[in-house]
């Protein structure tokens, strides 16, 4: 086999590598923003009960304090009202679901504190083109 067979083996092989590496990192993110959708949710309905009651905030700050002593700061109580905000501005998965493959868990982030809805349809779309 010749020198120029082997290096377009390897470039192959190389491609399949970068493509797959990429690719399990967008099911990784996708999957990590499908949980913390998940947890946003479980937490607004069955802690707040949909409302921000002062107890329901004194249990959010108990459970970060839990959650980030068990996996870690990623669930500090900031991320945890984000969690709950992202839940409360993209009520259905299945508009979650379709966006995680496409955006990140920090575009979520800065998406949900955009009030109006057509600017954060704006903004999806743009981050939607950007990422293709």
């Amino acid at each position: 086999m010749s020198l120029m067979q082997t290096n377009h083996i390897f470039k192959d092989i190389k491609t399949l590598i970068e493509q797959t590496k990429q690719n399990v990192a967008i099911k990784v993110n996708s999957a990590l923003t499908l949980m913390y959708w998940q947890i946003g949710k479980y937490i607004n309905s069955e802690i707040l009960n949909n409302n921000r009651a002062d107890y329901g905030k004194e249990i959010v700050q108990t459970l970060s304090e839990q959650l980030t002593k068990e996996y870690g700061k990623g669930y500090t109580k900031r991320n945890l009202e984000n969690m709950i905000k992202f839940a409360q501005t993209f009520p259905d998965i299945q508009i979650v679901h379709s966006l995680s493959a496409k955006l990140t868990w920090t575009h979520f982030k800065q998406i949900i504190y955009i009030d109006k809805p057509l600017k954060r349809d704006f903004y999806i779309g743009m981050l939607k083109i950007e990422w293709s």
